[in-house]
């Protein structure tokens, strides 16, 4: 009678744990995002990264890098709401490509794509890129054109803007040149399995010395038609605050002798 209850229990447990992997999410894209002295801005970021069209099937993945803020306090609630956020504080202040890095370790996505504390996205960018990247099997990272507003926490649309951000077609030569595909790319998760992760020495253009390093590669851009990003103008971003211009100036002259060959 004993052994018989065991068998029951055991087959009831079995169960209950198959069910639960059967129900297990795993997600087609995983947003990674960095956190440091967001509090001014995380409430109304979650508010909208949240109505994504496809966030159901996304995770988003919060990495606070030891900020001294309480931003913490804002994301319990969305922790509790929504199952298919992360949240990883750090015991130290790290570099945005360090936090970025540390999302992707965790990231169980097949895209990849970063989403600023400060910045807003159109509600289908996400379906739309993925759309396309589930079309075009041979390109591995699409972008958009967006505008740009000076105004805190304002949602995609409508919106005050104070101009647009318009990045041509793919060419090696405007990437010699410029940060294309800029502030809100998606690309395959497999990329970092054969180009590495982002270099963590870089403060500011870390992004841009990756998407060097897998175009020399060959890796295939795509420009997806329409405006899906919504940039703040931030005074005291990392690209933006004068106070940065000489870092920013000897991190690029760094990136151009890391890949001479490619500038030259």
């Amino acid at each position: 009678m004993i052994n018989r209850f065991f068998i029951f229990l055991f087959f009831i447990i079995f169960l209950d744990i198959k069910s639960e992997k059967n129900l297990s999410f795993t997600p087609k894209v995983s947003i990674i995002t960095s956190i440091y002295k967001g509090e001014i801005f995380i409430e109304h970021f979650l508010q909208e990264i949240t109505k994504q069209t496809i966030f159901n099937q996304c995770e988003l993945i919060l990495i606070n890098a030891n900020s001294p803020e309480n931003e913490e306090k804002i994301i319990k609630p969305y922790l509790k709401k929504y199952k298919n956020i992360i949240y990883k504080k750090l015991k130290k202040r790290v570099t945005i490509y360090s936090a970025w890095n540390e999302a992707i370790r965790l990231a169980s996505g097949r895209y990849l794509t970063n989403a600023n504390v400060d910045d807003r996205l159109e509600y289908t960018c996400y379906e739309t890129y993925v759309k396309t990247l589930d079309k075009y099997k041979s390109v591995d990272l699409v972008y958009s054109d967006g505008y740009q507003t000076n105004i805190i926490n304002t949602a995609f649309a409508p919106n005050p803007r104070i101009g647009t951000i318009s990045k041509p077609e793919f060419s090696k030569m405007y990437l010699r040149y410029n940060c294309l595909p800029s502030f809100n790319p998606m690309w395959r998760k497999k990329l970092h399995n054969k180009f590495g992760l982002f270099n963590e020495n870089f403060t500011i253009v870390g992004d841009w010395e990756f998407w060097i390093r897998i175009a020399r590669n060959d890796v295939k851009f795509k420009k997806v038609p329409g405006f899906y990003g919504l940039a703040y103008h931030n005074p005291m971003g990392l690209s933006t605050n004068g106070q940065t211009m000489d870092l920013l100036a000897k991190e690029k002259l760094l990136v151009r002798t890391m890949h001479k060959d490619f500038f030259y």
